[in-house]
């Protein structure tokens, strides 16, 4: 088993989910243009930068990857690995949890969306498109080794 591992991950989904707990909140004031008090009826004026798709994008996709990164980290306490390779799947999982993360945010100010480095026929790249999209592309290659690794690895007793 590889409980420190297991643990580091399922904590970093945890930690996403809280992060996208807290995006629900600013979809919810992006997309109302202010801030509702309840029970009192008070309104604050506010709109959070970037656009309710942006928002909404970023709390489903955090809370996904949160449940990703829990999924996998019970997976791993079930399956076979070296301690290197353990290692390696579970900050291959982190990295794109987090680079997912960097996506999110970035790509909701990026007129290419942040899906390439340069322009594309969404729109031209900046450096929110390229904050985006590098990490991005880094998270979704660790991830596939972290997957890889763990399918390999042949189930525990």
């Amino acid at each position: 088993m590889h409980r420190v591992e297991a643990n580091r991950m399922t904590k970093n989904g945890l930690a996403a989910i809280f992060i996208a707990l807290v995006g629900g909140f600013a979809l919810t004031y992006s997309m109302t243009k202010g801030i509702s008090l309840w029970p009192l009826s008070i309104f604050i004026d506010w709109i959070p930068p970037g656009t309710p798709q942006g928002w909404r994008i970023f709390h489903l996709g955090m809370l996904t990857n949160g449940i990703m990164a829990i999924a996998l980290g019970g997976a791993m306490n079930r399956l076979s690995m070296t301690p290197r390779k353990a290692a390696i799947a579970c900050w291959g999982v982190i990295i794109a949890v987090w680079g997912n993360f960097m996506f999110y945010v970035f790509g909701m100010f990026a007129p290419n969306h942040g899906l390439s480095y340069a322009g594309n026929a969404l729109g031209e790249g900046n450096l929110a498109g390229a904050l985006a999209f590098l990490p991005a592309v880094f998270g979704a290659i660790t991830l596939m080794v972290a997957v890889a690794l763990m399918f390999g690895a042949k189930a525990e007793r």
